[in-house]
């Protein structure tokens, strides 16, 4: 319930298509408070930029994969 931290989670969505990335699929698990994207994105820096304000509010784990 920060209001920082909605604000700058709200805004993920709408701040996708600034950076090339596609948000394919969104899954939370409240009890844990942890969240899964599921993104289409050219680069990992692209990425980065878009998580960049709230990569520093707690622990985030990105892993690139690509489809076979």
């Amino acid at each position: 319930h920060d209001p920082k931290g909605q604000k700058a989670m709200a805004g993920i969505s709408e701040r996708a298509a600034d950076h090339g990335i596609t948000i394919k699929a969104r899954y939370a698990n409240r009890l844990e408070h942890t969240n899964f994207f599921i993104v289409e994105a050219t680069s990992m820096e692209a990425i980065d930029a878009l998580f960049d304000p709230v990569l520093e509010m707690g622990q985030w784990d990105i892993t690139p994969v690509i489809e076979k």
